[in-house]
């Protein structure tokens, strides 16, 4: 299934793509669909016009799946939107931004101190709508074979940043701390609870989710043990 939007081809040299990414880089390459959602209650009747463009930064790290990380951000507890979440580093896009790509690198050099010139874009996967925000967010794929030094650069924005494995004890893939979310007894879709309390659910643990496929991986199964979105990480 292909989006809408205008393939975006890749930026950055060095070296070749890695095996286990290369299908998931094809798609990115193509402007294909990561994350299809299901309707939502919050979603208005009809789609405006005034939509906001915002971008995400997926950036993984690592030469094989064995060794392959993901950036994560927890972000802010003073923020007034989604506090003490974690969020793959993005934000809305600025009257400067050439496109996707660039919104999504420029945030994730404010957030985490991500050089662009480290990292080999990929791609960028269609827009994913969120019509009850009056918004759509371009997922960007990006690549680099060491993880680089990242850190907090705003504390009002980001309260630490955390590289997430995709495979082996305390990974994104460990059926030790893969669930299905449950806010308020309803299911909200896969969460991930990795170590030093990085939980992660909603709209980013969806992303993975489909990142882990999109590698070979498996999902998070509908057969699960359940838990409670925590009250600290719901605001």
């Amino acid at each position: 299934m292909r989006g809408a939007s205008a393939p975006h081809p890749p930026r950055s040299g060095g070296a070749r793509t890695p095996q286990f990414l290369s299908s998931l880089a094809d798609r990115a390459r193509s402007g294909d669909v990561l994350v299809t959602r299901d309707p939502d209650p919050r979603d208005p009747a009809r789609g405006t016009d005034q939509e906001r463009r915002s971008a995400v930064l997926i950036l993984v790290a690592g030469t094989g799946i064995e060794d392959a990380r993901i950036v994560l951000e927890e972000r802010g507890n003073a923020l007034r939107s989604q506090p003490g979440q974690f969020s793959l580093p993005g934000g809305g896009r600025d009257a400067g931004d050439d496109d996707d790509v660039e919104t999504a690198l420029r945030e994730a050099q404010e957030e985490t101190g991500l050089d662009p010139d480290d990292v080999r874009v990929l791609g960028a996967f269609a827009p994913i709508p969120m019509p009850w925000r009056g918004q759509r967010v371009t997922p960007v794929l990006a690549w680099t074979p060491v993880a680089p030094a990242l850190g907090v650069q705003d504390p009002i924005e980001v309260e630490r940043v955390v590289w997430a494995s995709l495979t082996g004890p305390g990974s994104l893939s460990d059926p030790a701390h893969r669930r299905r979310g449950l806010l308020g007894g309803v299911p909200v879709g896969p969460v991930f609870e990795l170590p030093e309390d990085a939980f992660v659910w909603g709209f980013t643990a969806m992303i993975l989710e489909n990142v882990l496929t999109g590698m070979g991986l498996e999902p998070v199964a509908r057969t699960d043990p359940t838990r409670e979105i925590p009250a600290q990480r719901r605001r």
